[in-house]
């Protein structure tokens, strides 16, 4: 299966700014499509949860609705970009562990 746009993203910016924890994994191509198909099925549950969770809108129209969900699955997005994709330089307690179990991360959401 080829690497989805969550899985390039992420590969590109650990290269970029995770070098260390990028020249560990064993497998990279294998562990950022793993990681892209996990961030698409997670962006689209947050959606999901957040649709649901929303409180509909009375009286709006067909393009408000769509605007106000295309916001919605924006913000969810951004989520899993944030806390799978873009990890954050800083050294995190999973470091020390990571050099033997380099596998998709577990779901933060």
């Amino acid at each position: 299966m080829a690497m989805n746009r969550y899985g390039r993203a992420a590969l590109a910016h650990w290269r970029e700014h995770l070098p260390g924890r990028y020249g560990m994994l064993p497998d990279p191509l294998a562990y950022f499509t793993r990681l892209g198909e996990k961030a698409e099925r997670q962006a689209g549950e947050l959606t999901d949860a957040m649709v649901l969770a929303g409180t509909p809108v009375g009286g709006e129209t067909s393009e408000q609705r769509s605007g106000r969900l295309l916001a919605v699955q924006d913000e969810a997005e951004q989520v899993v970009l944030r806390e799978l994709i873009r990890p954050s330089a800083a050294p995190s307690p999973d470091d020390a562990s990571s050099a033997r179990d380099l596998t998709v991360p577990p779901s933060p959401i």
